[in-house]
């Protein structure tokens, strides 16, 4: 299993990812939080499935992929939380 993301290196991946969407730039150098679910509907959803990907069992770990739309702009991201550390993350708005 050592191959396969523990728990705080899943830990980790969700952080890494919540702080990137906390202080997101924008083009004009400000910075936003998409973090907030005030500003952002998709947040709820995601941190239901962050919560979920960080306390599987450490016997059966999984990767946890899909989009979430992003209403407010109307565009889908698309992440991938990886079950092996050797599958990096991705967490992307598609234009």
């Amino acid at each position: 299993m050592t191959n396969y993301n523990n728990k705080s290196d899943r830990l980790a991946i969700v952080l890494d990812i919540a702080k990137k969407l906390k202080n997101y730039k924008l083009k004009n150098g400000s910075t936003l939080n998409l973090y907030n679910p005030e500003l952002c509907s998709f947040i709820e959803e995601y941190k239901k499935i962050t919560n979920e990907y960080i306390k599987q069992d450490e016997d059966d770990i999984k990767d946890y992929k899909g989009t979430l739309l992003f209403e407010e702009i109307n565009k889908n991201i698309e992440y991938i939380l990886p079950a092996k550390k050797s599958t990096a993350p991705l967490f992307v708005i598609r234009y």
